[in-house]
């Protein structure tokens, strides 16, 4: 009869007396430390993966090291039996599992052979739900893509020590969408000498257990210190998968990745073309959590009801909304900022609680936008704010827009925006 252990599923902390029993595969292993007494050894932090593709993470503290240090090795199976259970409150989380595990003076320790459970376990998150920031941004994610730009390596300083970075661009297949993805220290060095030592085509790349990170508007990945795992044209079946779908598409005449600017904003047209995430602003309207997109609209109105310096917004057709935009993006518009602006209008003997008509240059313009949702009051008749963060007035890549999305100009009639 067959040995009985648990799932990782069916973990919980509802039991103190329960003795856990679990198969699984120890898919990452690192060390850390919060102590800075040398004479505390830093904590073993696993994250295990069994048969069904759980995955958990377990803590051996430093007070148990000395005990399992040699007993547990990343990739191998073992049969893990009597650990305690606590809430995974860890400020990133590898797993997305309610309880972490800890290992005790009790616990046993068994090597066993078991080919059923995969060797990486592989948890990818579609890029559209990184870039609609969907994802609790505290959940280590795993991605894969084709390296479709590169920037050169960063050297600077930071509180007296070297540091080092370098930005690549990822792409996936289907939907075209692109994800800045920044690799720290060891990950950029072996990103680089990857690339010197072996020339190719194309690069595909998953970086497992990557933090996303929200920089100027633009959500990516990157590295963390300890946890994550780098994989770059590597020989494994999620990788040579993609590359035979690569082959297939019609970029299978290679990719030629490009120089990424060292500059951290991206163009219009990787904002609005290649990363962004496109709803119509009647979309936009349902969207139930905070949440960042690109939309196109037409001004029809400026709302004067707000300190027009701060707010400007109304309501009116069907399918419109009200927009709020700050002085960065309305001066390079109006190509002057909004307290010149102001401090003009007020000179000449302009009404402070009305706008000057060189905001109504807005009106009647076709702009695309990319912006911030943010939920307030579920339960109230206009349950959300929406802000711009950037805005483009540029024709050519409106065109690109209107072209990529199949948007018609009888629909943007409808689609027009009260700002």
């Amino acid at each position: 009869m067959a040995s009985r252990y648990d799932l990782i599923c069916n973990v919980n902390g509802g039991s103190e007396h329960k003795i856990w029993r679990i198969k699984v595969r120890v898919i990452r292993l690192w060390r850390s430390s919060y102590f800075k007494d040398n004479n505390n050894k830093p904590m073993i932090e696993l994250v295990v993966l069994d048969e069904q593709g759980g995955r958990i993470q377990c803590t051996v503290k430093s007070i148990h090291v000395y005990l399992f240090e040699n007993s547990i090795n990343e990739g191998n199976v073992y049969m893990l039996e009597n650990l305690s259970v606590a809430l995974n409150s860890g400020k990133y989380k590898p797993t997305m599992h309610e309880f972490r595990m800890f290992f005790k003076r009790e616990t046993r320790v068994t090597l066993v052979e078991d080919s059923s459970i995969p060797l990486y376990g592989f948890s990818f998150v579609p890029f559209v739900e990184i870039l609609n920031e969907t994802k609790d941004d505290r959940r280590l994610v795993d991605v894969l893509g084709v390296v479709t730009g590169k920037g050169n390596l960063i050297e600077f300083k930071k509180e007296g020590k070297p540091c080092n970075y370098v930005v690549i661009e990822l792409e996936n297949i289907e939907g075209g969408l692109k994800l800045r993805c920044t690799l720290w220290e060891d990950y950029a060095f072996m990103f680089l000498k990857h690339l010197e030592d072996h020339p190719s085509e194309s690069y595909v790349v998953v970086l497992q257990f990557a933090k996303m990170k929200n920089f100027k508007g633009s959500v990516g990945v990157s590295n963390t210190t300890y946890n994550s795992k780098l994989f770059i044209n590597a020989n494994i079946p999620e990788i040579e998968d993609f590359q035979m779908r690569l082959k297939s598409s019609d970029s299978q005449q290679g990719i030629q990745f490009s120089q990424l600017s060292d500059h951290a904003s991206l163009t219009l047209e990787e904002e609005f073309l290649e990363r962004g995430v496109y709803k119509s602003i009647a979309d936009l309207k349902e969207v139930t959590q905070n949440s960042v997109f690109v939309t196109i609209g037409t001004v029809k109105d400026i709302e004067s009801e707000y300190n027009w310096c701060y707010r400007a917004s109304s309501c009116s057709e069907t399918d419109s909304a009200s927009f709020i935009l700050f002085d960065k993006e309305a001066s390079n518009f109006l190509k002057i900022p909004a307290y010149e602006l102001r401090t003009s209008y007020i000179a000449k003997g302009g009404d402070k609680n009305r706008h000057p008509e060189e905001i109504d240059s807005f009106k009647d313009k076709k702009f695309l936008f990319k912006v911030q949702v943010k939920i307030q009051d579920m339960e109230s008749i206009v349950p959300y704010v929406i802000s711009i963060s950037r805005l483009c007035f540029e024709d050519n890549i409106i065109a690109s827009f209107e072209k990529k999305y199949q948007i018609e100009e009888v629909a943007l009639i409808q689609d027009t925006l009260n700002f």
